[in-house]
């Protein structure tokens, strides 16, 4: 899973930018508003002087002058910035979300309830007694990104409608790399714990599988099962009840099921569980394995159980803000502009058996 692609000639602007404005100066405010289509008459005398600005530095970074373009992305890191690490705390629809400095390290402190054995009534004492015990361990980041190759002329000439779709692409790329990391490594986790867990994962799910999850993951909380359509959309088959009248065997299916399956496509509650489709969206710019479609943003296979009422295991963070770069696509070779982010995502070491999961390998998805 890659969430970050790789630049030739790298420089990063905050090493050419000589912090001669900041996020609340009338030129980020003017570049704003011309990124935006906005009428640029409310600013006053000070707009004119602020695209007269702007067009040179676009004139300048069109004739190879770095300091320019530092300045340039510095102007939109500060434009998409908020918007962007706003989005990002919608990550904390799986647990906590915390943002922290650049220069602050990552770390994860964990309570987890133990049995100990007592010891204080004799020798080889048989009582269970709970103890609490603590462990703090580092969490390690990766790097989300997103990008766009930048036409200086037009810049230079005041047009920003390029500007305008390349920051909103860098936008929905980073939150939605975000999500995918995010994803995959409770998945891993949850996947890979030596301990308790509960998952499901078959070629093809089957009532008895994924009751199975829902039962052992309810003993925790009351689920909720949040996954892709094509994964939480094959409850509908269960929906039905089957009776016996006179030796007959019938089949049915109640109609206010029937009615939220007409209307949305899945039921809402199944068994006592929430069930909520996650949004999974086309990713336009990758193909399936089979080549005749593109790839879905996040595993269309997956879904996973959450218990209600609990503190979560999940714990995302992102490290600072936005950092800029420049170079060259290895690819194409054109001048990008490329945006990351530090995301970090763990799963208390101990407490995987709170979320449960249900993969469908046929459906696939995951690396």
């Amino acid at each position: 899973m890659k969430t970050t692609y790789e630049l030739n000639n790298l420089r990063k602007d905050a090493d050419a930018f000589d912090g001669k404005f900041n996020k609340f100066s009338p030129v980020v405010e003017v570049f704003s508003a011309m990124v935006k289509g906005e009428e640029l008459g409310k600013f006053g005398a000070k707009a004119d002087k602020a695209v007269t600005y702007i067009k040179d530095l676009g004139n300048r970074a069109e004739n190879g002058d770095y300091t320019a373009v530092a300045e340039l992305n510095t102007l939109r890191r500060f434009v998409i910035e908020s918007p962007i690490m706003e989005e990002i705390k919608l990550l904390g629809i799986f647990g906590s979300y915390q943002n922290v400095g650049f220069d602050e390290s990552i770390e994860r402190e964990v309570y987890n309830h133990v049995g100990e054995r007592s010891r204080t009534q004799a020798a080889g004492g048989d009582v269970i007694f709970p103890a609490i015990t603590k462990s703090r361990y580092p969490v390690g980041t990766d790097i989300v990104s997103g990008g766009y190759a930048v036409d200086y002329r037009r810049i230079a000439s005041g047009d920003m409608t390029k500007e305008n779709e390349g920051l909103a692409l860098v936008k929905t790329d980073i939150r939605n790399k975000a999500l995918l990391l995010i994803v995959n490594k409770v998945y891993d986790a949850i996947k890979n714990a030596t301990g308790v867990k509960y998952t499901i994962e078959a070629a093809g799910l089957t009532q008895s599988g994924v009751d199975g999850v829902i039962t052992k993951v309810r003993r925790v909380g009351k689920p909720t099962v949040v996954g892709d359509y094509a994964v939480i959309s094959q409850f509908n088959d269960w929906a039905g009840y089957v009776g016996t009248i006179n030796s007959n065997t019938i089949t049915g299916i109640s109609e206010k099921a029937m009615n939220e399956i007409a209307a949305n496509g899945i039921l809402s509650q199944y068994r006592g569980s929430v069930v909520a489709e996650l949004p999974n969206p086309y990713n336009e710019y990758e193909m399936n394995e089979a080549g005749d479609n593109f790839s879905t943003l996040l595993p269309a296979g997956l879904a996973f159980v959450i218990p209600s009422g609990i503190q979560s295991p999940i714990a995302t963070w992102t490290r600072g803000g936005l950092t800029s770069f420049t170079g060259n696509n290895v690819k194409t070779g054109k001048i990008e502009t490329r945006f990351d982010l530090e995301v970090a995502c763990d799963v208390a070491k101990g407490q995987e058996f709170k979320i449960g999961t249900i993969y469908d390998t046929q459906i696939g998805g995951l690396d």
